[in-house]
């Protein structure tokens, strides 16, 4: 689809005070397309106050000059009262990655299959002329796709190098596209939500970085959830990477079934085209040459999820040509994102760690085990569609883990206080003292009463913080306030 395409259509974008609906819009009609109209189901005299939540990366001066543009586009705009109204006459309706977790679109359910749909991440694939790097995974996309641009940053000499994730401290740079070349590369993290719309196109290297049951309220099935997620590779062809996980008996699989070229990722043993880690030192095989990376103990990001994030790194690095100096100085240069595993504080000689990315039962797994001092757990929130023993693996590593107590939060609480009691079963072992909170607040200054110098108290709440907290990112400013003034 051209932008000749575009002008044709009459075009609806919906969430256009958030962070992907407004990029869309800008985009839309700095290219000179009219017939757009725009919705948010926020009161008219709330659209400012909202548009100002969803821009974490700007500055107050940068959100009112994007404000201020976005307003005074001749469009018409839908709030409240009148959101999606006239919706039936679209052509085209480019929706944000969860719009279908809102009551107020239900309606569009209808249209399905009927209207196109769209997202701003197929606008990407379609006019982005470079080489475009796609990562996708249940956990690990964030960082991984973080590292991998600082990889290239580093290392890549032929062309430009640019960057959009799902974070909000992530700039879209749709209105940038056309200026993508030939030779310049883009790296993209894909949440399963955007490959839910057939994309029509794959990158150039496609990194899944493990599949694992999660947003299950998203999906029909696991096995829909998987195929969501491998969507991702389903057009790259001859001269096109895959980049995959070995671990992961999934992504494994995967690997067997694809008309590009496959290098897998391990952190357990030696795979015979890709990354491994031997000795302590990530390799990478390509042939009968051995090419050492650096020592997985010299990275600043804890915990055995980051070592296999720094695989897939660096394998991208090797395929891209960038040479291994580069790769190992970008690497152990690397400090993390916000909201995996972030030192917040130190308070009389006890660290608090925020995880609130870990919306998943695996991602808190991953977090206990990258400690070896003594932890207090903040864990639990919500399961909009709970799926069968879902918490077993978090459970197992919590008991097997250096966790002394477990503060259990949430409507899942039980859920979870059940779960370890099984495992601890299982393992023959006592595991933490289980205690359920009335909320955040509570479990903080429950946590911060029991701590001794040198434990670590982390909020890693392997679910996702609907019913308690706007969003997985609110949950980290309370976590952080909380922590602050102890």
């Amino acid at each position: 689809m051209t932008i000749e395409d575009l002008k044709k259509k009459n075009i609806h974008i919906l969430g256009v005070s958030g962070a992907e609906g407004s990029a869309v819009l800008e985009f839309l009609a700095d290219n000179g397309i009219k017939n757009i109209t725009a919705h948010d189901f926020c009161d008219e005299d709330k659209f400012k106050e909202s548009f100002f939540s969803f821009h974490d990366r700007m500055t107050k001066k940068e959100k009112e000059e994007v404000f201020n543009k976005i307003k005074g586009f001749k469009i018409k705009f839908n709030y409240k009262d009148t959101y999606l109204d006239k919706i039936e006459n679209a052509d085209l309706i480019f929706v944000p990655q969860s719009w279908f977790r809102y009551p107020q679109n239900d309606l569009l359910n209808q249209y399905k299959g009927k209207i196109e749909f769209s997202n701003i991440t197929k606008l990407y694939f379609q006019f982005c002329k470079g080489k475009i790097i796609g990562v996708t995974g249940t956990s690990g996309k964030s960082t991984t796709s973080a590292l991998v641009n600082d990889v290239m940053k580093r290392g890549y000499k032929n062309g430009k190098v640019y960057f959009t994730g799902n974070d909000r401290e992530n700039e879209q740079i749709l209105k940038n596209i056309f200026e993508i070349k030939e030779n310049d590369i883009l790296v993209v993290e894909v949440s399963n939500r955007q490959l839910m719309i057939d994309l029509k196109k794959s990158p150039h290297i496609g990194i899944i970085t493990n599949i694992s049951p999660n947003h299950m309220d998203d999906h029909k099935t696991f096995t829909d959830y998987i195929t969501t997620k491998r969507s991702l590779i389903r057009y790259q062809k001859k001269g096109d990477f895959a980049i995959l996980n070995f671990d992961n008996d999934i992504t494994r699989d995967i690997g067997l079934d694809v008309d590009s070229s496959v290098y897998y990722f391990s952190r357990k043993g030696r795979v015979e085209r890709g990354a491994f880690v031997k000795f302590n030192e990530i390799i990478i095989l390509d042939g009968a040459r051995e090419r050492r990376i650096c020592s997985v103990l010299d990275l600043k990001i804890p915990g055995p999820h980051n070592i296999e994030n720094a695989l897939a790194a660096s394998l991208a690095g090797y395929l891209m040509g960038i040479n291994t100096k580069d790769v190992r100085e970008a690497l152990l240069e690397f400090k993390g994102i916000k909201s995996r595993l972030e030192l917040v504080s130190e308070v009389d000689g006890v660290s608090y760690i925020e995880d609130s990315s870990a919306c998943s039962p695996d991602g808190t797994a991953v977090a206990v085990s990258s400690f070896k001092k003594p932890m207090l757990l903040i864990v639990g929130g919500s399961r909009k569609k709970p799926y069968p023993g879902e918490f077993d693996r978090m459970a197992d590593s919590i008991i097997n883990s250096k966790v002394k107590i477990a503060f259990l939060i949430g409507e899942r609480a039980e859920t979870i206080k059940q779960a370890l009691k099984n495992s601890s079963i299982r393992f023959q072992k006592t595991g933490p003292i289980i205690k359920i909170c009335e909320g955040l607040e509570d479990a903080v200054i429950s946590a911060s009463k029991s701590a001794k110098k040198g434990d670590i108290v982390i909020m890693s709440p392997g679910c996702e913080s609907f019913g308690m907290f706007i969003d997985y990112r609110d949950r980290a400013r309370q976590f952080k306030k909380l922590v602050k003034s102890l």
